[in-house]
């Protein structure tokens, strides 16, 4: 007998053809083959036959004839969820609802297959996964299914060897007025880190960073596949981050997401370089039908304004296929939480007209803006896949994102040396930055299984990132005649990251409780730097920026092979255990080797304990080994503005005076934790963590050169070690009255530390200076509370708190005598949002982030400060200085 609770699928024809095989076996085809996630527990159905499914029924009605005289019984939840049940008496229910050690055996079993399906790169939505309870616990069932993306429910997957947060894509949305989906992570993962987009590419492309990490120590997968990287070498990053080379996951439109996996460990013996710190893996939408159609619109307090638009539609393939495609499109106006400059005063207060009259931002009288970029931009991603047949299945996703940003550089007094002579701006200037951004990707591949239980999947992938920079209202004084200007705009060129990755995935039981795993992947990644146009190539170039020359531009290549086995082995019902290994060669640096151990016991029905060691590695990428540049930046010490130039490590300067190829960076992982589900309503994790990278990829100081002058290289320069812990803590409370709340903390305590370096010529490569903002820019405590009240099927509230603990901000040294670096104290940024259901198609939300407008510590005189350059906050906080918001959205669901 079929339960049926939902009813939009109870009429939609399939086309089945399941023959008669193991139950677990067809429940898994029917999962594939309707996109429907089917809840079940293996020891429930094993040793059990399906009965022969084949012709046109309904999903109903195959269930029923699939579980037909097995004992069993299938319902269908609210959130299109099948779940397999045994039929039982009256009795039998209500002693299984007194036995809290039944219950809590099935929620193991849940999590673990849940683990599964989360990092197997599926792409259809449907995954047969274990669940049972009798019907009254539905409610206690609706947590478990959440891992994969219902509203509410516990965050972390309790029962695996390892950290990993999973959020649905309407959780991961539930923000206003956000640059990108970088920001709504940054609300979510405490352990993520995105400071203020400033500086150069950096103001386009932003630094992150996953437990106090570079960018690129974490990967990125999208459906399970990696993500090409970005083509911007960050110069501008936080100390940590600096010299990085990672994945913009800013060009994946917000709307496309059905749930986003942060798996919070080392993991490059599984999915290879670069998944040191972790993996995040970006679930794309898979229906094939229905969509929904999203409108924000929002304001700062100050009164910027911020706008979003987007749309989702699932279209079927005939009866074995779908289609789901994304649209978004965005606009945000900058942000100036800055003041005004000294010098831009004074020439106020001697009644110059026009000062600051050429920001593009409209913040004038202000010489220069301080704040979020101005960014727009239009997403697109899809998703696809057909099954042939029972055994094999076509799949592709991919998209593209076309993006522009405008940031405002320091100000040019009309003192400055390039207005030598120059009468026509009294006012001095100020030059701004374009970054026109392209973003592509493509994957497609096909998988199946075997007559021998043999899964297989191969695929090819393709991407590409390109970033051009456009350099407005400068002067270049070589196009300076008898006083009178030349050129003002310039294409500065720019540059190009692609992908192509191709990749063999196979995996079967070799017995009930042993799982291989085992693969190949090919990778070729070529950087590109595009030379300027000719005017900005005139000596002494535009001021702000120098572009690529000729000489420097062109094409760099890297491929490299790999080959894997994990396996995973449940040597009894509470130990489980897992390892891999894995060989890389590389065709610039050689081959490296990283293994992983991890384990999961089950000390009782509520208490886990699990933890794994690893070892990891991060490619120095062809863009780190070929990028050159000219940089004008300050001094972070004296505060003096400098120029920076940077040179190949094969330079024969660079060689010279101590540079060596670029090898790769290597680490040492430990995690050890503890899950604990003994509350009455609430589930507890807690993960510690060490992880120790050798060789950190970093850009050296300005070396002394032996022809005189100085030299600036990439190097392996730094031996880095971070260790904390992470806590999620989940709950709910039932009110009454209909009314319920779910509750969410989740924290995380970091340290980093420099425990060495390698010298350069006997020289250290890293100042003093840089390691203290290393070891001290992020905060080490970082929280997020959230609590979730439904009041009633129409209404529902969601508030959260976001802490950012202490830390000194980049500007000065710590312990300097006069003007020490300012320590930034914590603070705590307040959010709410309130959905109403006018219909089951139609939501209003009205938010606030920021409620109360807090901004972080102002830095003034007595400390190391930017009160000179008209910013009076900590440049790269992790902790902005954007001020509260409001925003109004509306969604229609079809």
């Amino acid at each position: 007998m079929f339960s049926t609770l939902g009813i939009a699928s109870e009429q939609k024809l399939y086309q089945f053809d399941i023959p008669q095989q193991p139950l677990a076996k067809s429940l898994n085809a029917l999962s594939d083959h309707t996109k429907t996630l089917v809840l079940f527990p293996y020891d429930l159905v094993d040793n059990r036959q399906g009965n022969i499914v084949k012709g046109q029924y309904t999903l109903v009605q195959a269930i029923d004839r699939l579980l037909h005289n097995t004992g069993l019984f299938g319902g269908l939840s609210k959130k299109e969820v099948v779940m397999i049940r045994e039929q039982q008496s009256s009795s039998q229910n209500n002693t299984n609802n007194n036995n809290g050690n039944t219950n809590m055996k099935t929620k193991k079993s849940i999590l673990a297959t849940t683990l599964a399906f989360l990092f197997s790169g599926a792409t259809v939505s449907g995954s047969a996964l274990a669940q049972d309870a009798p019907k009254q616990d539905q409610e206690e069932q609706a947590e478990v299914i959440s891992i994969l993306g219902t509203r509410g429910a516990p965050r972390t997957v309790t029962d695996s060897p390892v950290a990993i947060d999973v959020f649905s894509g309407e959780e991961f949305t539930a923000n206003g007025n956000t640059a990108d989906i970088t920001d709504n992570l940054k609300s979510l993962v405490p352990s993520f880190t995105a400071t203020p987009a400033t500086g150069d590419g950096s103001a386009f492309i932003r630094p992150t960073s996953l437990r106090g990490m570079a960018p690129d120590q974490t990967l990125i997968l999208v459906n399970g596949k990696r993500r090409h990287r970005s083509s911007l070498v960050q110069f501008f990053a936080p100390a940590a981050g600096n010299g990085a080379h990672g994945v913009d996951i800013g060009m994946i439109p917000s709307i496309a997401l059905k749930s986003v996996e942060v798996l919070r460990d080392g993991a490059a013996a599984q999915y290879g370089s670069d998944a040191i710190a972790g993996v995040m893996n970006f679930q794309l939408k898979d229906a094939s039908e229905g969509g929904s159609v999203v409108a924000q619109y929002g304001e700062f307090y100050e009164g910027e304004q911020s706008w979003i638009v987007g749309a989702n539609a699932g279209f079927a393939l005939g009866t074995d296929g779908f289609f789901n495609i994304s649209f978004e499109t965005n606009d945000n106006e900058a942000l100036s939480r800055g003041i005004q400059r000294a010098d831009g005063q004074q020439l106020i207060d001697d009644g110059v007209q026009g000062v600051g009259s050429d920001s593009p931002f409209g913040d004038e009288p202000f010489v220069q803006s301080w704040g979020r970029p101005e960014t727009s931009g239009t997403r697109v991603a899809f998703n696809t896949g057909y099954e042939i047949n029972d055994a094999v299945e076509l799949y592709m996703h991919g998209g593209y994102a076309d993006t522009d940003g405008r940031y405002r550089f320091f100000y040019r007094n009309p003192g400055h040396s390039t207005l030598s002579g120059v009468t026509s701006l009294p006012a001095g200037y100020t030059p701004f930055l374009d970054g026109a951004q392209k973003d592509t990707s493509l994957i497609a591949g096909f998988k199946g299984e075997t007559s021998s239980e043999l899964t297989y999947n191969f695929s090819a992938g393709f991407g590409k990132n390109e970033l051009a920079y456009y350099l407005n209202n400068t002067v270049n004084s070589g196009l300076t005649v008898d006083g009178v200007l030349g050129q003002r705009d310039f294409d500065m060129g720019g540059y190009e990251q692609e992908e192509t990755n191709l990749n063999a995935d196979f995996s079967m039981p070799l017995s009930d409780d042993v799982f291989l795993g085992f693969g190949a992947e090919w990778r070729e990644e070529t950087f590109t730097t595009l030379a300027g146009e000719a005017a900005s190539l005139i000596s002494p170039g535009p001021s702000g920026m120098t572009s690529v020359t000729p000489a420097d531009a062109g094409e760099f290549s890297r491929d490299n092979i790999a080959v894997y086995v994990d396996a995973e082995y449940n040597v009894s019902d509470d130990l489980l255990v897992q390892g891999a290994l894995r060989y890389e060669d590389f065709s610039d640096f050689g081959g490296t080797i990283n293994s992983k151990l991890a384990g999961r016991y089950n000390v009782s029905d509520d208490f886990v304990i699990r933890g794994a060691i690893s070892t990891g590695f991060h490619a120095p990428t062809p863009g780190q080994a070929n990028i050159t540049s000219i940089i004008t930046t300050f001094d972070g010490t004296t505060g003096a503005q400098i120029e920076e130039g940077l040179v190949r490590a094969d330079n024969p300067l660079a060689i010279a005076n101590g540079a060596q190829e670029l090898k790769e960076e290597e680490s040492v992982s430990l995690s050890l934790g503890f899950t604990y589900s003994g509350f009455e309503n609430g589930n507890l994790s807690v993960d510690f963590y060490n992880t120790k990278v050798d060789d950190r990829i970093y850009r050296t100081g300005n070396i002394p050169a032996d022809t005189g002058g100085t030299v600036s290289f990439f190097t392996n320069a730094l031996d880095v070690e971070h260790q904390g812990l992470d806590l999620v803590y989940t709950t709910s409370m039932d009110w009454g009255n209909s009314a319920e709340s779910k509750f969410t903390f989740a924290y995380n305590h970091n340290t980093i530390d420099v425990v060495g370096q390698s010298l350069v010529n006997g020289i250290q490569p890293v100042s003093d200076a840089s390691v203290e903002d290393i070891e001290n820019n992020y905060p080490e405590n970082r929280f997020v509370a959230t609590a979730v009240t439904d009041f009633s099927d129409n209404y529902q509230v969601m508030l959260r708190a976001n802490f950012y603990g202490e830390h000194y901000d980049e500007r000065g040294t710590i312990n300097d005598a006069s003007s020490p670096s300012a320590l930034v104290d914590s603070v705590v940024f307040f959010d709410m949002e309130f959905n109403y259901f006018a219909s089951e198609d139609f939501t209003l939300t009205a938010g606030v982030s920021n409620i109360f407008d807090t901004f972080v510590d102002e830095i003034g005189a007595g400390n190391a400060n930017r009160l000179s350059v008209g910013l009076q906050y900590p440049r790269r906080t992790p902790a902005n200085y954007e001020g509260g918001s409001w925003y109004l959205r509306a969604k229609y669901e079809f």
